[in-house]
């Protein structure tokens, strides 16, 4: 029962959405005078995901922006920790896959939580992200998630992370 209320029942519509949005957010950036992006899928591209990082970038290179959906189920727990690992930002539902955050680079990553009613006052993932250095954030969701909510609070981050 408790799994049932973590469930997002549009899913595939919230990963096309964040996909569109960080293609959609690098084009706008090269085009202006902020710093520029490209977007990257972990599918299309798996084997430069640990390449470049912020801490390393080439001065006036865009910087990558990597997309991955990691499922707990399929992916191997190696391949999981590799990805979060160097990753920037972490999105999740409630639930066992955001104690991967734990992998992210301490004090340089910011975790996302989306969280629905029936787990409502459960901070332990808030309280990790704190004592990692992570910046945290808490998005209140319904099963039917506000797509369009979710990528403002990423588009938000990626523009603190990127000026």
């Amino acid at each position: 029962m408790w799994r049932d209320l973590r469930h997002i029942n549009n899913e595939a519509e919230l990963i096309k959405r964040l996909k569109r949005g960080l293609r959609e957010f690098c084009v706008s950036r090269t085009r202006s005078v902020d710093q520029a992006c490209v977007f990257e899928d972990a599918q299309d591209f798996p084997e430069t995901w640990a390449v470049t990082s912020l801490e390393n970038h080439a001065g006036d290179a865009p910087i990558p922006v990597r997309f991955a959906t990691l499922d707990p189920t399929v992916h191997a727990l190696e391949t999981q920790i590799h990805y979060v690992g160097h990753a920037t930002i972490l999105v999740s539902s409630h639930g066992g896959a955001l104690g991967l955050s734990l992998f992210l680079p301490a004090g340089d990553a910011t975790v996302i939580e989306l969280q629905v009613d029936g787990v409502s006052g459960n901070y332990h993932f808030q309280h990790m992200s704190a004592q990692m250095g992570h910046d945290y954030e808490l998005i209140k969701i319904a099963k039917d998630v506000d797509v369009n909510m979710v990528w403002a609070t990423i588009e938000r981050r990626l523009s603190i992370l990127l000026e």
